[in-house]
């Protein structure tokens, strides 16, 4: 076993009538890496299988959009819509048992970088 540690932090002076400034970390038990930090050219063509949906367990998944331009969208194998990530846009969620993932570019290929780690 491992551990994974990440952490979000939202900062903005002008979101809110407030200041925002806040940070969560949190402390993932992972197994041995999945899928190491991988870019792949997502096209417009067909969707793309990043995490195969007969692979059992929950899976802790990390991307972020390389283009300038295109956004990519992330979904389940069964085309339940994650995450739209535009240009530069990078997210990371847990991947429920089953289901899957799969990425497909909107207006033009785009570099997709990514990785996930089986939950512990």
């Amino acid at each position: 076993m491992a551990t994974l540690t990440p952490t979000l932090t939202l900062v903005s002076t002008d979101a809110f009538s407030d200041e925002l400034n806040f940070s969560v970390t949190d402390s993932l038990t992972v197994e041995a890496l999945s899928q190491g930090l991988t870019k792949q050219t997502i096209t417009t063509a067909d969707n793309q299988e990043l995490v195969d949906d007969g692979t059992s367990g929950v899976f802790y998944f990390f991307a972020k959009n390389h283009d300038s331009t295109n956004f990519v969208i992330l979904q389940t194998t069964a085309s339940q819509q994650y995450a739209r990530l535009s240009p530069g846009e990078f997210c990371f969620f847990p991947i429920n048992d089953g289901n899957g993932l799969e990425a497909r570019a909107d207006t033009a290929s785009c570099v997709l970088e990514y990785a996930y780690w089986k939950k512990g």
